[in-house]
């Protein structure tokens, strides 16, 4: 089924769970039940099919559990744990994990808690064809956060605060996308963060790489299946 170059994946799995209180006050978000088994295979289960052979997950909350989950977990693909002694943000876990996927051109971000059924070999030819630093999935939803994209679907802004702030100096029409979780990154990224250390977040870093004339792009979803894991009624 696939046609994937890129075999390394990296599912973000290392927060509190908040939303998700109070299946979350006693495990790891990623081991909440969901279909049957936990969270977190749900997204195993895809990249696998889609041939991926090594995937790494961060760790914080509860990381223990994760541990010992995963020592007793068998099977394919090879998973590696990258724990973060504090928590790192999305920004912050994907530059600690950068020397694990130094092999790699393009890693492929899933967070834990979402479901969807995005064709990820469509994504990746996208993805390619971009010749972007990154290229973020995205979706028609109601937001407080959105993210702005040009009619040729590259990355020009966000929405902060309430207020729509555009960075690229060649966008004068936009429209507002909704981030769904998933994105694949060049290994060029990690040249933009090389001064960044401890916790931050990677939207206001993709922000700084439009301003300083970086291509990053959008891949629309909307009318794929996407469902946030995030919050209890979705389980």
């Amino acid at each position: 089924m696939s046609e994937l170059s890129v075999k390394k994946a990296f599912i973000l799995a290392a927060g509190f769970g908040t939303r998700l209180k109070p299946y979350t006050d006693d495990i790891p978000k990623a081991l909440v039940p969901y279909k049957g088994k936990p969270m977190i295979e749900n997204v195993i289960d895809k990249l696998l099919s889609y041939g991926f052979e090594k995937i790494a997950v961060n760790t914080h909350h509860f990381s223990e559990k994760m541990k010992v989950y995963f020592a007793g977990r068998s099977g394919k693909p090879e998973i590696t744990l990258i724990h973060e002694a504090e928590i790192l943000g999305t920004g912050g876990a994907l530059k600690n994990a950068e020397t694990y996927f130094s092999d790699t051109e393009d890693v492929l971000i899933y967070n834990t808690d979402v479901d969807c059924e995005i064709d990820l070999n469509e994504f990746y030819r996208f993805h390619i064809r971009a010749k972007g630093i990154a290229t973020l999935c995205v979706q028609t939803r109601k937001t407080s956060r959105y993210l702005l994209c040009n009619g040729m679907g590259k990355l020009v802004g966000r929405t902060e605060n309430g207020i729509d702030s555009v960075y690229s100096s060649d966008s004068t029409a936009y429209v507002r996308k909704a981030f769904c979780g998933i994105h694949i990154v060049n290994r060029r990224i990690f040249s933009f963060l090389h001064e960044k250390s401890g916790n931050f977040d990677i939207i206001p870093e993709y922000m700084r790489m439009i301003r300083a004339n970086g291509d990053l792009f959008t891949y629309d979803i909307t009318g794929i299946k996407w469902k946030d894991l995030g919050i209890p009624q979705n389980l």
